[in-house]
């Protein structure tokens, strides 16, 4: 097969043409790009509550610790579980989960 890509320039598709290979990753699942950015789904107390991306090198799971604590919530322990970022506590649940409905809302 060859085409010409309006500069003049014709190929067989392959290295050449308007598109290079690697832009037409998207023709099966198995062949996907990662995603330039880690993503974990956060729980408390095994209740989904929103994923949280980690965009640049700046930016840490810890991150959703320092916030709960600037809302004054102190009482919880935080684990990572795969993809999973698991926060427990006793008794806090409602404020935890609304505290982080807030911060994934704000992100």
């Amino acid at each position: 097969m060859t085409f010409n890509n309006g500069a003049g320039n014709s190929g067989s598709g392959i290295g050449g043409g308007i598109f290079p290979p690697y832009a037409m990753n998207n023709v099966n699942d198995d062949n996907q790009i990662k995603l330039n950015e880690d993503q974990y789904d956060v729980y408390v107390n095994d209740d989904f509550i929103g994923k949280k991306s980690l965009k640049n090198q700046g930016e840490h799971l810890s991150d959703i610790d320092d916030f709960l604590k600037q809302q004054g919530i102190k009482d919880f322990t935080a684990s990572l579980d795969g993809d999973h970022y698991k926060i427990r506590t006793d008794g806090l649940n409602a404020e935890i989960t609304n505290a982080l409905k807030v911060y994934f809302n704000n992100r």
